[in-house]
């Protein structure tokens, strides 16, 4: 069986290593492996399509969010609260995923792609890549159907990471309970309405009927950027426009590559953080959990806005 070991160095990929705690990471044997690539699909069957880049080859499409569906769904991380939620397993059981509006791609552990009847995609043969900064390499599969509650996703294109117990960094450090999968925004995008009610530490997903916010309540509705498959909206950080990532996952108040004090940043009128705590982290501003969680944040991808509200209106 042919194989195919490139770095796969999304440009909307923005892993991050502040403030997260890993656990050990077992990878699956080299015999585990094989078996699983040994089953690869050709992503046409599923209406993928397959592309040719400067970069290499490229499989895109996939990912069918069914209408008319919505969901509250509790977070199971605390303290902050973080959107870690259940996601429906087999059996009857659930797994805790991450969801990430700052990566591009979503990630599974490996036992838990299996049981999700996850299978290997590609071109005459499985697809191994790696993510920047982790030396476990994932391999490039289609899960049939992610359901989230009542809400779900057909065919979605997901990386299989071949190890389990550990997500490394991509877990953000989110613990009890530790994810076995992060959602990125390559699911996130797709949906009407995300919203992070962190006072009663809940998510709102729903697939349509645009987000009519509160005018007693509403601090600022600010339109997101369509910026390299990620939550991002404009700014000014301390007087400067920059692009600044939204990240409900992010155990911090504000992070920045350098880690250097930030004097002021403005999203808008209503929304201001004066001498913020600032984490370091690749990948640019971002406005984490420590900050959101004073607002009932509504996440719009398809209308292209983010709502800040205040919780108790």
């Amino acid at each position: 069986m042919m194989k195919k070991i490139i770095d796969f160095l999304l440009l909307s990929l923005l892993l991050i290593s502040a403030g997260c705690k890993t656990t050990e990471t077992q990878p699956v044997s080299w015999e585990q492996q094989q078996a699983y690539m040994g089953k690869v699909r050709d992503p046409r069957l599923f209406g993928l399509g397959i592309y040719q880049t400067p970069g290499g080859l490229q499989i895109r499409g996939g990912g069918r969010l069914h209408p008319s569906k919505a969901e509250i769904l509790p977070m199971l991380s605390k303290k902050p609260w973080r959107p870690v939620v259940n996601m429906n397993g087999t059996l009857g059981k659930k797994w805790p995923v991450l969801l990430d509006c700052t990566v591009s791609a979503s990630l599974f552990e490996f036992d838990t792609a299996v049981k999700a009847k996850a299978c290997p995609v590609g071109e005459g043969g499985a697809q191994l890549v790696r993510w920047p900064g982790d030396e476990v390499p994932c391999c490039v599969s289609l899960i049939p159907s992610i359901r989230l509650g009542q809400v779900y996703v057909e065919n979605q294109l997901v990386m299989v990471r071949m190890a389990n117990r550990s997500l490394g960094e991509s877990a953000r450090g989110a613990v009890d309970p530790d994810p076995c999968a992060v959602l990125g925004w390559d699911v996130l995008e797709k949906f009407e309405q995300i919203q992070f009610l962190y006072s009663i530490g809940q998510v709102l997903l729903k697939t349509t009927d645009p987000y009519e916010p509160n005018p007693l309540s509403l601090s600022a509705q600010i339109p997101l950027v369509d910026h390299r498959g990620a939550c991002v909206v404009r700014g000014l950080v301390n007087g400067s426009a920059e692009l600044i990532l939204i990240d409900p996952a992010g155990d911090f108040e504000v992070a920045a590559e350098s880690g250097a004090s930030i004097d002021r940043i403005k999203l808008a009128e209503g929304v201001v953080i004066s001498s913020p705590s600032v984490a370091s982290s690749p990948g640019g501003i971002r406005i984490g959990a420590h900050f959101l969680q004073n607002y009932r944040v509504t996440i719009c991808p398809r209308a292209g806005v983010v709502y800040f509200e205040n919780p108790e209106l």
